[in-house]
């Protein structure tokens, strides 16, 4: 309950892991190179810190990144992407507390909406028993975009909730922009459609571009690299911080030194508070996700039947026809019924639930 009688100031968040950046740019600029250099600093700690959860296989020069592919590499692993990426979600969530890591990237954001694409279309045909659906269009009144978006904002949230810092890596394209009066004009932005860009820009505290800029020095091309903070009208980039440079030279130590003055000018340079809110929002996270990683525990503990009903219905949509005969004979055997929706007993329904993921398992 809201009360007004207690509202405080907002303190800006001083730790790097509190915000979620959006990188992108040509390719071989070296978006997942800063994610790793990151890793590397004092700041972050170390590599065993951050997680590069690979929907293309980007990685394969960075030595010593923890990452992790999706699809994975297990040949016996039949699950779709998206499914086996909400386990991993899973996992990450409930072993907080165990493992090292404080940032994840996801590289690339083109990937990952697509295999979320794949999987609400495939879960959609076979809830709607509509073998019709094959392409997210085909799902009536536009509700498959606002489920594909709803599915991958739940997931992120699901790890920001967690406390995890993220890092969305994505390329570039050129976009046409008309204005009013009729003139048109070339605008660098995300090589994303309309709704996933807007889904991950606007759930994102910077957005910064990588490019590779080059010209003519003494009769010769000097190529450099700089990373963009603020648009400046031909690049889309931005951050919720004021006090930011257009663009710096792409250089980690230098992209930490603009992150840190940044947050130093939103606490009028007094570097005391800063380090003072540090220390304090550090505890901070660390109780809001104890009570989170709780609760999310909780609740999967004390499911009512209508919810072991929705999460049994969920895994069939993500089964093929020879796995669903499956789960319909060890429902038989199990419960006497294949009708899962009129189990009466919790032990049921729990036993279908363990059913229907040990074979997609």
């Amino acid at each position: 309950m809201i009360n007004v009688l207690n509202i405080q100031p907002n303190e800006p968040k001083a730790l790097i892991y509190e915000y979620i950046f959006l990188v992108y740019g040509v390719g071989k600029a070296g978006k997942s190179s800063l994610f790793y250099k990151l890793a590397q600093t004092d700041y972050i700690g170390g590599l065993d810190k951050a997680l590069l959860i690979a929907f293309e296989k980007g990685y394969k020069a960075l030595r010593g990144i923890h990452a992790v592919p999706v699809p994975n590499d297990d040949p016996e692993d039949k699950r779709d992407a998206w499914t086996q990426f909400q386990d991993l979600v899973n996992q990450l969530v409930e072993s907080r507390k165990l493992v090292t890591y404080r940032m994840l990237a996801f590289d690339t954001l083109d990937y990952m909406y697509k295999y979320a694409t794949e999987y609400i279309i495939k879960r959609e045909r076979i809830a709607r028993k509509d073998a019709k659906i094959k392409q997210i269009n085909d799902i009536p009144w536009g509700q498959g975009h606002a489920m594909v978006e709803e599915e991958v904002d739940k997931q992120i949230k699901r790890l920001v909730n967690a406390g995890y810092g993220i890092f969305l890596i994505t390329h570039d394209k050129e976009k046409k922009v008309e204005t009013k009066s009729g003139q048109s004009y070339d605008k660098t932005t995300v090589t994303l459609p309309e709704r996933a860009k807007n889904l991950f820009v606007n759930m994102s505290d910077f957005i910064l571009y990588i490019s590779i800029d080059k010209e003519i020095v003494g009769g010769n091309v000097k190529e450099t690299r700089n990373i963009y903070f603020r648009s400046d009208g031909d690049i889309e980039a931005g951050s919720r911080f004021e006090n930011v440079p257009n663009k710096i030279e792409y250089d980690v130590d230098l992209f930490l030194e603009t992150f840190e003055n940044a947050v130093l000018s939103s606490y009028n340079n007094d570097e005391k508070a800063v380090k003072k809110a540090k220390v304090e929002q550090e505890k901070q996270l660390e109780e809001r996700v104890d009570e989170y990683v709780n609760d999310e525990t909780d609740t999967a503990a004390t499911k009512t039947p209508e919810q072991y009903i929705e999460e049994i219905a969920g895994l069939i949509g993500k089964m093929d026809e020879t796995q669903q005969a499956d789960l319909k004979k060890q429902f038989k055997d199990a419960n006497g019924s294949i009708n899962y929706k009129k189990y009466t007993e919790i032990e049921q329904l729990q036993r279908a639930l363990d059913i229907g993921n040990k074979i997609l398992g």
